[in-house]
């Protein structure tokens, strides 16, 4: 019988820069839609909730006093059903500006007048990013869930109504196109009173999890600037990770606070070749 040479996988390593995009992920699970491909593992019969604890965001942010971020970053689950919601955006509001990544469900014309509140107090500015992945809205409310498409819309032209300047959160589940789909969109919203530019449209990559994605391929050039773990972190009830979409992954965890991270990550997941092959910052804001 012949030897076999057996063949390792080993992952490109990346060593995390400056920390420049701060996330929180304010709960995990707990969300009111009920997306088909919600990259989030939940039982879709079950309410569950998981919020992290207001205190830890708190430490650490007082780990990073006097750190020039760019950006912090508010995510889920749905991060407006946080119950201390309210509280931790005035908290990050003290520190950078803030983006609050949502499906805008709760954001109504009331919510965003009091939001519009919260924003005034502070010198940071809010950024609000909806999710809207069709403008069709038989399609949208087939991805995301009965309703959406117009629970979306609300939230954006409430958002409008009180001077934010909200982005448009588009999962590219057909691989179209950028520009296909930002003409589309641009029509669209032109005919209903907003006129978009490239800034208010986020444009993501779709990663299927019922097919099996390559992972990176040795010697694969690779722009480690172009990716969002080059330089953030998320903060999550279980730990600090190198990625939003590896929260709770093993593989992209750094330790369990801000302040006892590791600097060093590697691309081990097949999220991470879909974000590699994007050649851009999937999560972080584009003009950040």
């Amino acid at each position: 019988m012949q030897n076999q040479e057996m063949m390792f996988f080993t992952p490109p390593k990346v060593t995390l820069g400056e920390l420049k995009n701060l996330f929180f992920q304010l709960c995990s699970k707990t969300c009111n839609l009920k997306c088909k491909y919600c990259y989030i593992e939940k039982n879709p019969y079950k309410k569950e909730e998981d919020f992290i604890d207001t205190d830890k965001i708190k430490q650490t942010l007082q780990t990073l006093k006097g750190q020039n971020l760019n950006s912090i970053y508010l995510t889920g689950g749905e991060p407006l059903m946080h119950p201390d919601f309210n509280q931790i955006l005035r908290m990050c509001l003290k520190v950078s500006n803030t983006t609050v990544m949502s499906n805008g469900v709760m954001i109504n014309d009331k919510k965003a007048r009091f939001l519009k509140k919260i924003d005034d107090e502070s010198e940071f500015e809010t950024i609000y990013r909806i999710s809207l992945d069709s403008i069709d809205e038989i399609e949208n409310d087939n991805y995301r869930s009965r309703g959406s498409f117009r629970k979306a819309l609300c939230a954006i032209f409430s958002l409008l109504k009180y001077e934010f300047n909200p982005i448009i959160s588009v999962i590219n589940y057909k691989n179209r196109p950028k520009i296909e789909i930002f003409q589309e969109y641009r029509e669209f919203f032109l005919k209903k009173g907003f006129e978009i530019e490239d800034i208010n449209l986020k444009i993501i990559p779709y990663f299927k999890k019922t097919q099996e994605n390559s992972q990176i391929e040795l010697g694969e050039n690779i722009n480690f600037e172009k990716l969002d773990c080059s330089n953030s972190r998320i903060v999550s009830q279980n730990g600090v990770y190198s990625c939003p979409m590896l929260v709770n992954d093993y593989r992209a965890r750094l330790g369990s606070s801000i302040a006892d991270c590791s600097k060093i990550s590697y691309l081990e997941s097949e999220k991470c070749a879909v974000c590699a092959k994007a050649n851009q910052k999937v999560q972080v804001n584009d003009w950040m």
